[in-house]
């Protein structure tokens, strides 16, 4: 596997741009192919250093009083979650709640091409996870 952080960096981006093009299908293994969706990035940058920014990568807002934060991380492997990268995505979540003020469901999904390894910081913060696997469904 190449570790060139240009490599990286590039298999980051492209792997994001992919997902954005299977909106659909992330809709259907989501469960929610029917329910009318607004569909966006999201993010929020401080105004001064007494507050924390935030960056959501896919936004699926649903007419059904319920959001998808979609996190997306590409990894060769199963993409593991460790204590520090939970805290962050806790305070994402926290952060997107703050700042837009939503009484929406929210629910933490990640879309990974080999998804995400189960263990104490994965479970009960992801909710859902998908696969590049379920775009080809």
């Amino acid at each position: 596997m190449n570790s060139d952080p240009r490599w990286k960096t590039w298999s980051g981006y492209a792997f994001e741009s992919i997902c954005l093009k299977h909106i659909a299908q992330i809709k259907k293994k989501l469960g929610i192919a029917a329910v009318l969706t607004n569909e966006s990035q999201w993010s929020y940058r401080p105004k001064d250093e007494s507050e924390q920014g935030a960056e959501i990568d896919l936004l699926i807002d649903r007419r059904d009083d319920c959001i998808n934060l979609c996190e997306i991380k590409f990894h060769h492997t199963e993409f593991t979650i460790d204590q520090s990268y939970a805290k962050e995505l806790q305070r994402k979540i926290d952060v997107f709640r703050e700042q837009t003020k939503t009484t929406k469901t929210l629910f933490l999904t990640f879309i990974t091409p080999f998804g995400v390894r189960k263990n104490e910081y994965s479970i009960g913060l992801v909710h859902r996870e998908i696969t590049l696997e379920d775009f080809f469904d």
